[in-house]
């Protein structure tokens, strides 16, 4: 393959890595919004600890493919300096 497919997928990969930063963030301040929020006992708490399972997870799920495409990123910088 030609050198354009490498840096036209590399172009692909480092936007959608930088469009993850912003959505990591809202995750992360999601969290820690409903982690000091103070609610009352009973079916509300209950709700909020479902968020806050809800919010972790999304989190976790962000950062994961965060890192997913950074190996990928690396695995096609190392094909095309190879290339």
């Amino acid at each position: 393959m030609d050198k354009t497919y490498y840096t036209t997928r590399l172009d692909k990969l480092s936007a959608r890595i930088a469009a993850l930063g912003p959505r990591i963030e809202r995750a992360h301040q999601a969290v820690r919004r409903l982690e000091t929020e103070q609610v009352p006992a009973g079916a509300t708490a209950a709700a909020r600890a479902a968020q806050l399972s809800a919010a972790r997870t999304m989190a976790a799920t962000l950062e994961d493919r965060h890192r997913q495409l950074l190996i990928a990123e690396a695995a096609l910088r190392a094909e095309l300096a190879a290339a």
